[in-house]
């Protein structure tokens, strides 16, 4: 006989409702957690893994976090499914803060908006700087991905259409323009022996691109010769995160191509739309527009951001390893580029803030409160504070949403 109790009738219900998507990971996670539930079970991490992710006796708790990326995203989904309700529900599916069963909550209040708190973090613990990024080959890798993640959308997420219809994203969809992705990356140098033999690969902070290490071969020779080029760039690994949820927002049927920003010149500026990912330091050309009209601005160290109008120092304690909890900081903005086209930089301090950015603008409860505290501004950036407990905890609040002036963004001083 069916179960009939109130947490089988709830996971009906959602379900039903389509907010899991197409079958896959998350559609099976929700199902396994269903199932061990409802016979009064709370599986560990590990099973998961084996159960839900086909995992086997290498994997490794501490250095694989796909079990909680994937509960922080069915969370996500629960909390947008309720919040998309006509009026709060008397009883809500909930996966309780550092547990991994369905419960049903009693008499619950909508879920809370992106202002409050988004809990359950997927950062992996913070490690020295090197130690948490990737080393790529140029585009190729990103590009793979954004065309593994294209094609298997399949257009009919309801909730990717709140998300699309939002102010952030609609004027991006609305025409004909294509659109490009510009990643941070970071450029590596090879240092050589006395001979010429390379040693190890080094970041040299003045040479962010091939033609930056041509003109600092031309102006400093002898500074230069220790260094070959190798044609290599790094990106954070929130990069990756990031992607997984900002691809599947854009409309399968416009163009979308990736792009370093170590590749991006001022003649690709104007000829699409621009979104970029990565952290403030990355941001190379597109750093003077994007904070041109912003209350903030860069301090000392790319880690140390200052709010001009309330006079206030935000400093990233993220990239301190021996930090167990830290504080970050998350950043987004949309404004006119230079041609007919729009430009949106979503960028963090570190890690942490990159990642929460990218999940909360792909998120329909997120983005309806940054419309709504944007008012009828179509520029405007919002700035958020992360804090981060080890790897297993992450809560954020909106520091605050501010229009922009767009006449200041793109003129020359």
């Amino acid at each position: 006989m069916p179960d009939s109790s109130p947490l089988q009738q709830q996971a009906d219900l959602f379900r039903a409702s389509g907010a899991l998507g197409k079958p896959g990971a998350l559609s099976r996670l929700f199902d396994y957690l269903l199932e061990r539930s409802l016979a009064g079970e709370a599986p560990k991490e590990l099973e998961i893994a084996f159960k839900v992710f086909g995992k086997d006796s290498r994997f490794d708790v501490a250095q694989d976090s796909v079990v909680r990326v994937y509960v922080h995203k069915l969370r996500r989904r629960l909390d947008d499914y309720y919040a998309a309700q006509p009026a709060p529900a008397a009883a809500r599916l909930t996966i309780p803060k550092g547990e991994y069963r369905l419960t049903i909550e009693l008499g619950a209040a909508p879920a809370p908006s992106v202002a409050q708190e988004i809990p359950e973090s997927r950062i992996p613990k913070q490690r020295a700087w090197i130690g948490r990024v990737a080393l790529v080959m140029a585009s190729i890798a990103i590009g793979a991905l954004v065309t593994f993640l294209l094609m298997r959308h399949d257009g009919g997420d309801v909730r990717l259409d709140a998300v699309r219809a939002s102010r952030l994203w609609a004027p991006l969809l609305a025409d004909d323009l294509p659109i490009t992705i510009v990643v941070g990356d970071y450029y590596l140098l090879g240092e050589t022996d006395d001979s010429g033999r390379i040693q190890r690969l080094v970041r040299e902070f003045f040479v962010n691109s091939a033609d930056d290490f041509v003109h600092q071969v031309e102006a400093s020779p002898r500074l230069m010769e220790r260094y070959r080029n190798l044609n290599l760039t790094y990106l954070p690994t929130s990069t990756a995160f990031a992607l997984q949820d900002i691809i599947p927002v854009l409309d399968a049927k416009k163009r979308v191509r990736v792009l370093l920003m170590s590749e991006l010149n001022g003649s690709m500026l104007t000829n699409s739309h621009l979104v970029y990912i990565g952290f403030f330091s990355g941001l190379g050309i597109l750093g003077d527009p994007a904070l041109a009209a912003s209350r903030l601005s860069l301090g000392g160290t790319f880690d140390e951001l200052i709010d001009r109008k309330s006079n206030r120092t935000y400093v990233s304690t993220a990239g301190d390893p021996s930090e167990s909890r830290y504080v970050d900081y998350g950043f987004v903005s949309t404004f006119p580029g230079p041609g007919k086209n729009r430009v949106v930089i979503i960028a963090g301090t570190r890690d942490t803030g990159v990642m929460h950015m990218a999940e909360a603008v792909a998120s329909p409860a997120a983005l309806a409160e940054i419309d709504k505290q944007a008012g009828d501004a179509t520029a405007f950036e919002s700035l958020f504070e992360v804090h981060g407990v080890a790897r297993s905890g992450m809560t954020a609040k909106a520091l605050y949403t501010a229009p922009l002036d767009t006449q200041r963004i793109w003129e020359m001083r």
